[in-house]
């Protein structure tokens, strides 16, 4: 999504703007009808907003102990089957 940063010469003010290509960018503030210059873009590709992403978020607790983790979680949940038998 190709999001920009204006800030406003008059009364200082930073927001982002979705700027599609085709469209025209935007030219004066929102707020105050002061003239907006464009922020330079430092090429983020993406940034993730919110609490985080971790991968050990949806790790099985075999995970840890050398094993594949689902191979045997499966082969334990057939052995405790096979014991309340």
């Amino acid at each position: 999504m190709p999001i920009y940063e204006y800030r406003c010469k008059k009364c200082g003010k930073v927001k982002e703007y979705l700027v599609l290509p085709g469209e025209e960018e935007p030219k004066y503030c929102d707020e105050c009808g002061g003239e907006l210059e464009k922020l330079p873009s430092f090429g983020v590709g993406f940034v993730f907003k919110g609490s985080g992403f971790y991968i050990t978020d949806y790790k099985h607790k075999n995970y840890s102990k050398g094993g594949n983790g689902r191979k045997e979680h499966k082969e334990e949940k057939a052995a405790k089957e096979a014991k309340s038998d």
